[in-house]
């Protein structure tokens, strides 16, 4: 690992701690040479960049919009009002990232929204998956559908028992209930809630209602399983199966890196326009504003902003798949992957993305400067 403490800055993460950025901005504000209007131009952008990723979460009524957002917990996110709703204006959705939720296999009117939806800015959730077809495989094949035909990625989830595995754990009582029926050989018998809790399988009656009530049909159907396989499940055991099965994880997993993806973006942005700012301070009596920002974009804290940037962006974010973490492991490992990524500035790929290549060779040349001492 590097000892350079200019090294280690390159580890910051997006929006976080830019010593480099606030001198920067302290230089651009005081001393010689100092550029007041610069300054509050720097401040402008560096506060677009640290601002919140805006999340938006939308589809049509009764889709489960906000019982998806209890259960991911997304205080940031927002809720939008329907769309394709007849007679109202689609609501505006302009967030950095947007989650699509679905109440059941793709409809026309969800396609037509879908279609006009950046790709890779886009989530879809087929919610209330439970309730797709007859059996988990079904939801699984509307899920592949809809990400063949939009090419987005689509998850199934579950977010009423999500919502409830959030907010409890089974008790004792509902246990023995289960437990109870665990054994039952009737296929039918969590096929409806009214079946459930028909007294044709007993008279607790209130009790199965009172499961029911609980944790829902879906929930109570797993449960009976897990308990049919292993009667001396506990409680924390079961309530863990519930929330495994809900499917809400691997949710919040993706929300979590398009939400990494879409800051590390936003500071290839922050950059883009340091680089206007420098050519407009240009000409007489422009003071040393264009050398200044110059100075921070040459240096480690900006390489590594763009190193992130580049590694973000959608056209070349595949190739970085492979990569545990953007920071490399030694010298060695930080020229490997300069090299490859200069490889693709030599390629027929988009201008953007050889652009992208572009930071991420430079950001990991300057690594490989401080991790080797070369630099130095």
């Amino acid at each position: 690992m590097p000892t350079d403490s200019a090294a280690a800055r390159l580890v910051a993460e997006q929006g976080g701690p830019a010593p480099e950025l606030d001198q920067l901005i302290a230089n651009l504000r005081t001393g010689p040479g100092s550029d007041p209007t610069v300054a509050g131009q720097v401040i402008a952008a560096a506060s677009g960049w640290r601002r919140p990723v805006r999340i938006q979460v939308t589809g049509r009524a009764g889709a489960g919009k906000t019982t998806l957002l209890h259960a991911l917990a997304l205080m940031s996110a927002e809720e939008t009002t329907p769309v394709d709703e007849p007679g109202h204006a689609d609501p505006v959705l302009d967030a950095d990232l947007l989650v699509y939720v679905l109440s059941s296999a793709l409809q026309p009117g969800d396609r037509a929204v879908l279609s006009r939806l950046p790709r890779d800015r886009t989530v879809v959730v087929l919610n209330k998956a439970d309730a797709v077809g007859s059996r988990w495989g079904d939801a699984v094949a509307a899920v592949d559908q809809c990400s063949y035909e939009m090419g987005m990625a689509t998850l199934p989830v579950v977010s009423e028992l999500a919502v409830r595995t959030r907010s409890g754990t089974p008790s004792q009582e509902d246990l023995a209930t289960l437990r109870r029926h665990a054994s039952t050989t009737d296929p039918s018998f969590t096929l409806t809630g009214e079946l459930f809790c028909s007294p044709d399988f007993g008279p607790d009656i209130a009790e199965r209602q009172a499961v029911l009530a609980h944790w829902g049909l879906f929930g109570v159907s797993t449960a009976m399983a897990a308990l049919a396989h292993d009667p001396d499940l506990g409680p924390q055991t079961i309530r863990q199966i519930l929330h495994t099965v809900s499917g809400i994880d691997p949710v919040h997993a993706l929300l979590h890196r398009r939400y990494e993806l879409s800051a590390e973006q936003r500071g290839g942005d922050f950059l883009d326009e340091l680089a206007r700012l420098a050519a407009r301070a240009g000409g007489p009596g422009a003071g040393r504003a264009r050398d200044l920002i110059e100075d921070y974009l040459a240096g480690d804290e900006a390489l590594w902003i763009g190193l992130r940037a580049g590694l973000a962006c959608p056209e070349v974010v595949h190739l970085a798949a492979g990569y545990r973490s953007p920071y490399p492991a030694d010298a060695d490992d930080a020229i490997a992957r300069a090299q490859r990524w200069r490889a693709v500035l030599s390629s027929d790929m988009p201008a953007s993305a050889r652009r992208a290549a572009l930071r991420a060779h430079n950001g990991y040349i300057r690594l490989f400067e401080r991790m080797s001492s070369a630099g130095l």
